[in-house]
């Protein structure tokens, strides 16, 4: 049943999709690539990643990676897609590196300049993994953990002016890969350590049975 249901298809190409995330982490231009790359060469014997959760449980000796990742799930993404799918940057920067910020506000200009809408429901958040936890050993910063999550939507694109479907439809449900590295900061105005996000991408997307 499992093989007929067209369930091993789709999780096939979710594990593809995780796969293609990391592979893309690893191999991305990004500036905060070329960060977690020098750790490679600097490392003990100690593990990037038991260096980067010891060095998180400096500020929070309680920290626990599955926990943290349990609550981003549960309460930060939905608000943050939210807000990303309705346009809301200036509710959303406080959640963002300032490079993150600059680039989804482009984005979201130029869907406003085209005079279109995307649907903004958030049906579910799922299939999350840690692909990475590693230090920041150029700046010295907080480490760097790399998230990876399907986010189920509506594909459907609508001129504002008449709603008018211009791409999808009501009934087409993808289920979106996106990829998120988070990086905790002090904020110097409300004394307290904060996580940002700082870096967003989207990673592709497969229909959704």
């Amino acid at each position: 049943m499992y093989e007929k249901s067209g369930a091993k298809q789709v999780k096939e190409k979710v594990d593809h999709l995780s796969d293609d995330a990391r592979e893309a982490w690893e191999t991305s231009q990004n500036p905060w690539v070329y960060r977690v790359s020098s750790v490679y060469d600097t490392l003990t014997a100690e593990s990037e990643y038991a260096v980067a959760v010891k060095e998180l449980r400096k500020l929070d000796p309680d920290f626990t990676l599955e926990e943290w990742k349990r609550d981003v799930v549960e309460h930060t993404l939905p608000e943050v897609m939210s807000l990303f799918l309705e346009g809301r940057i200036k509710e959303l920067k406080p959640w963002l590196g300032e490079s993150v910020y600059n680039r989804l506000a482009a984005e979201m200009r130029a869907r406003k300049k085209e005079g279109v809408y995307i649907d903004t429901h958030v049906l579910s958040i799922m299939n999350s993994e840690i692909l990475a936890c590693e230090p920041d050993m150029v700046e010295k910063g907080s480490p760097i953990i790399l998230l990876h999550y399907m986010c189920q939507q509506i594909n459907c694109v609508r001129k504002k002016e008449d709603d008018t479907v211009v791409e999808g439809s009501e009934d087409d449900i993808r289920a979106n890969s996106y990829v998120l590295a988070f990086q905790r900061e002090y904020d110097e105005e409300m004394g307290a350590l904060n996580w940002k996000i700082v870096d967003f991408r989207f990673n592709g997307a497969i229909a959704y049975l």
